[in-house]
């Protein structure tokens, strides 16, 4: 990889917004080039496509009940209890993809970037398979990335990484995830400073 390509993946790194936070993943090379974006479609398995799909779609279900009022706060609980039986049994299938022979954990992550410490000291500019597995049934991604920096840190290697193939709507649900984790994080600090105070 060009110098000058490593410099434009490093200056990407920052473009969204990035929270330490560890979920599960699994990280492997990618030994073939890398693909465009119609062959790296065909290459996203397929519960990881249902996966996206799902969210987007009760999110989209729940918003046109927002227009309709009142009338629609029943309909809305109804739809929201299915929902979750159908985030349950995603959440099934999508954790049969996890493998434990390439998992590990995220240090950090958000809309353009993966940072998470690995046995290996991947080469600067190697292309990866990683499956992200996010939390409260916030979904899954596949994605392509491309490491840009390697540290040793205790008998490991923080590998920083950006998205180099990435559908849109997973980026949405990163970068969702990434605020909604966030939020739980302010919250429990606020509760810390509450129970401290008192």
């Amino acid at each position: 990889m060009e110098p000058s390509q490593l410099n434009l993946l490093k200056d990407q790194y920052n473009d969204y917004f990035i929270i330490e936070h560890d979920i599960r993943i699994n990280v492997k090379p990618f030994s073939d080039d890398e693909p465009d974006e119609h062959g790296f479609e065909r290459l996203i398995p397929e519960p990881f496509l249902m996966a996206g799909e799902q969210v987007m779609l009760e999110q989209s279900a729940l918003k046109s009940l927002n227009r309709l009022g009142d009338l629609a706060e029943e309909l809305a609980v109804y739809l929201r209890i299915q929902a979750r039986k159908i985030d349950s049994m995603m959440r099934y299938i999508l954790l049969m993809q996890d493998d434990p022979q390439h998992r590990c954990f995220s240090h950090s992550y958000g809309g353009s970037a993966l940072c998470f410490d690995h046995e290996t000291a991947f080469a600067l500019g190697q292309l990866l398979e990683v499956k992200m597995f996010l939390e409260h049934n916030d979904g899954a991604v596949f994605t392509l990335v491309r490491v840009i920096g390697v540290e040793p840190v205790g008998d490991k290697f923080r590998i920083r990484s950006t998205y180099t193939r990435l559908r849109d709507q997973d980026r949405e649900l990163i970068v969702r995830a990434s605020l909604h984790q966030q939020s739980r994080q302010l919250k429990r600090k606020a509760e810390q400073r509450m129970s401290q105070g008192s």
